[in-house]
């Protein structure tokens, strides 16, 4: 019987650690990516989009070094999707434009340069014994530009870019991969 109080209170304690080390990691999040998570929020915050769950938060920033020492970054926001199956090329393009209308901006304000962006999309049956899909399209910073630049340029000039950017050697471009871990 003290086996079991005692392995029932080890697992408590563990839980409960580990939910505060999550909240301690949650505070330390830079002044820049609470900028870029307020305004997904605001641009994209559930009941702005048809499935999204939850804002689309960058989930991470690498920090890569840019070809004169440089830091340049490489940020990776997940979008939630409160859907069962993949959803359509369409759609997802219209999420990745307005995440990158959302982000792009707060990154060149604190002139921050962009390798690209990882647009990373959750979706599927997520619980206990199955895990949900996840997906990414990763788009160059010139296409961001070009999305900012250009009215003209929608998300089905982005996707079309991007298609014809997946697979080229010369480009980080990716479309529909397994996300990165």
């Amino acid at each position: 019987m003290r086996t079991v109080l005692a392995a029932v209170l080890f697992v408590v304690l563990v839980g409960v650690g580990l939910s505060l080390h999550r909240r301690r990691s949650r505070r330390r999040r830079s002044p820049l990516l609470e900028d870029v998570d307020d305004q997904l929020a605001e641009s994209m915050g559930p009941g702005t989009g048809s499935h999204l769950e939850r804002a689309p938060r960058v989930r991470r920033l690498d920090v890569l070094e840019g070809h004169n020492g440089d830091p340049v970054y490489a940020p990776r926001i997940r979008i939630v999707l409160g859907t069962t199956d993949a959803p359509g090329m369409g759609l997802v393009f219209e999420y990745v434009a307005s995440a990158l209308e959302a982000a792009h901006p707060r990154f060149r304000e604190r002139d921050g340069r962009v390798e690209s962006y990882d647009v990373e999309f959750t979706f599927g049956p997520d619980g206990l014994l199955v895990e949900g899909a996840c997906r990414r399209v990763t788009v160059p910073a010139a296409l961001a530009d070009e999305l900012l630049a250009n009215d003209r340029y929608r998300a089905f000039d982005l996707r079309r870019d991007v298609e014809r950017a997946d697979g080229d050697e010369d480009s980080v471009a990716a479309l529909w991969e397994p996300c990165r871990s």
